[in-house]
């Protein structure tokens, strides 16, 4: 009767250890899971927010360019230069190189 008793204590030990051994990884895997998807949701809104910011940045970026026109061409009118309406392009293509020796022959 001791035997059995011994037995039954030691299967009963058995089935708490297994039990909670099955409770512990059933809360890690949801626990696990539930990151998984918070870490999602974040990179999502992350990257949202970067996409934000790259289109802020162009604007400045734009907005820099514009003053910088504006500014260089203060400058140059203060010093007395005007917008040219006609254009002159110069063409360089006719132009030869002749080589001279200097020996006589």
């Amino acid at each position: 009767m001791t035997h059995r008793r011994h037995i039954r204590a030691h299967e009963r030990t058995c089935f708490f250890v297994a039990a909670t051994i099955l409770v512990a990884l059933m809360a890690s895997y949801m626990y696990f899971v539930s990151a998984s998807v918070v870490h999602v949701v974040m990179r999502k809104e992350t990257s949202q927010q970067l996409a934000e910011l790259g289109s802020y940045v162009s604007q400045l970026e734009a907005q820099y360019i514009e003053a910088q026109h504006m500014v260089s061409e203060d400058i140059a009118t203060m010093r007395g230069y005007v917008a040219v309406t006609d254009k002159v392009f110069i063409d360089k293509a006719d132009t030869a190189l002749a080589v001279r020796s200097s020996s006589g022959g």
